[in-house]
């Protein structure tokens, strides 16, 4: 009897050391950053990154400041002395020439200060890596201002 006790003890044990964990990983984003896009009407797709400039830093970033107040048509001056985070959000939406829509949120605070798009073109190489071609920035355009159909 206990000899049948413990194979099943055993069976039971190697059962639970096979099964597969059926965890799904669940991204949560700041409803602020989904309700933000909405506004827009863009749907966040999934997380693509976080870079974090702590106070008195960005103006190190000179290059990107200039792209952001140029292209993006946000003012970042009055934030050079305060942390400031921008997040970029894969879209779920896609135009005629861009299969790859990213949309930045920049915060300082907890209040969002602005954003902006950057429209890409995504590649599968030969060799089975992906080829991103960075191409047009703009400020954070409605869909609509897209044109009838930017999913097509």
């Amino acid at each position: 009897m206990k000899l049948k006790l413990f194979f099943i003890l055993m069976l039971v044990i190697l059962v639970g050391c096979n099964k597969e964990d059926d965890e799904v990983a669940v991204e949560i984003h700041k409803e602020q950053h989904i309700n933000y896009l909405d506004n827009y009407g863009w749907s966040i797709d999934r997380f693509a990154s976080e870079t974090k400039y702590a106070a008195h830093t960005l103006q190190s970033f000179n290059s990107h400041v200039k792209d952001i107040k140029e292209v993006g048509h946000l003012e970042m001056t009055p934030f050079l002395d305060k942390e400031v985070i921008e997040t970029g959000y894969i879209l779920q939406e896609k135009t005629t020439k861009h299969n790859q829509i990213v949309g930045y949120i920049l915060e300082s605070g907890d209040a969002i200060i602005g954003g902006y798009l950057v429209f890409n073109h995504e590649a599968e190489q030969a060799d089975g890596t992906l080829h991103i071609d960075h191409s047009d920035m703009s400020p954070i355009l409605h869909r609509k201002e897209l044109g009838s159909n930017p999913s097509s």
